[in-house]
């Protein structure tokens, strides 16, 4: 009897859970002859963080930073410059629905992971809507690499209005490489720019703490809230597993002039060595870190820089140490002495240190 029963609550689990998971991965699009469908790079939408776009199979694929310069940046970053974090679609419409068809590119990570990697890159990606500057939903994605059509908006039954839109792209590192075809609204829906918004541009580079490693949702990335609260406007070059301080990134941002205050928060990654693996000494990084500021300054005088040194880390609570015999404070203090060198005649540099953010070691249960 005690068998039965145990062989039963799993089945009945399964069944609730495959009831479960139909209802949220993704709500059934309406028929396509129901609605015009825009091509991605209309003139009439707006796209954030998106430096270019890339044909590929299914649509044209947004991504952050140009081939031209991912092909001059170390593999691990230019990989991390196709996820599609921070990204978003901005509109105005009075469509009382707006349908997103596109495909995810498969991305793996690498060979050889275990099933709890697995698990972890295959959780469900979101897409977060925004009315008229509020919060509205998040709507995940089927986890699947062939075309889709996925509701975002649904307001069949009432009257929509006519209404700003801002949807948020997915992310996380697998499920966020996109490929978009087509955006589809009700056939007679006006469809116009969305209303300018004037706010200062917040420019945030950095790790995968930056990207958004171990949210849920990409409004839950901390360079999103963080200009939410601030009223300003995201750019996410966060970039997993990396940001190294390397000097051809620093030339990139650089070369942009569509930013106004720049965040970085490096350091984390390069306790570890340099971009190929290489030991690298304190000193070594000190001077790359002081580089990467020069070159910035060099093309920016005047902007506000804030300078983050890591957050807490399991090293630090363990007394870990490098290759070289350095601890993670010991990148801390350098980067300090680089900021205060500069400070001396760059009064908007600034700088904060990580662990008057994440400084408890109870902060560490979640993934960055």
């Amino acid at each position: 009897m005690l068998m039965r029963h145990a062989k039963r609550v799993p089945l009945c689990f399964l069944f609730a859970l495959f009831g479960l998971s139909a209802s949220l991965l993704g709500q059934q699009a309406p028929a396509a002859q129901e609605l015009q469908w825009l091509r991605p790079d209309d003139n009439r939408l707006q796209w954030i963080n998106v430096a270019d776009w890339e044909q590929k199979t299914g649509g044209l694929q947004p991504v952050r930073v140009p081939k031209t310069w991912r092909d001059k940046w170390p593999p691990q970053t230019a990989f991390r410059a196709l996820s599609a974090a921070g990204m978003a679609l901005r509109l105005r419409t009075d469509s009382p629905k707006i349908v997103l068809r596109f495909t995810f590119l498969d991305a793996p990570e690498r060979v050889g992971i275990t099933p709890e990697m697995a698990w972890e890159l295959s959780r469900p990606p979101y897409f977060d809507v925004y009315r008229d500057g509020k919060f509205l939903t998040n709507v995940p994605g089927k986890v699947h690499f062939y075309e889709q059509d996925l509701t975002l908006f649904d307001a069949s039954s009432r009257n929509a209005g006519e209404s700003d839109f801002t949807i948020l792209l997915p992310h996380y590192y697998r499920n966020a490489e996109i490929a978009i075809s087509a955006i589809g609204l009700e056939k007679e829906a006006r469809i116009l720019p969305p209303s300018p918004d004037d706010r200062p541009v917040v420019l945030f580079h950095g790790d995968s703490i930056t990207h958004g490693h171990g949210v849920t949702t990409p409004r839950e990335t901390y360079a999103w809230q963080a200009c939410e609260i601030a009223n300003c406007r995201s750019l996410n070059l966060g970039f997993g597993g990396s940001a190294w301080a390397d000097t051809v990134v620093a030339e990139y941002i650089a070369s942009r002039t569509d930013w106004d205050v720049l965040v970085l928060m490096l350091g984390t990654n390069s306790f570890g060595g340099t971009a190929a693996g290489k030991p690298e000494t304190l000193e070594q990084y000190e001077n790359k870190y002081d580089t990467f500021l020069a070159t910035v300054r060099a093309q920016h005088p005047n902007n506000p820089i804030l300078c983050i040194t890591p957050i807490l880390s399991h090293g630090d609570i363990v007394g870990a140490k490098n290759r070289n015999g350095d601890t993670p404070q010991a990148y801390r203090d350098a980067i300090q002495r680089v900021v205060e060198r500069r400070q001396k005649t760059d009064r908007n540099l600034h700088f904060l240190d990580g662990l008057n953010l994440v400084g408890n070691p109870i902060d560490l249960l979640p993934t960055d």
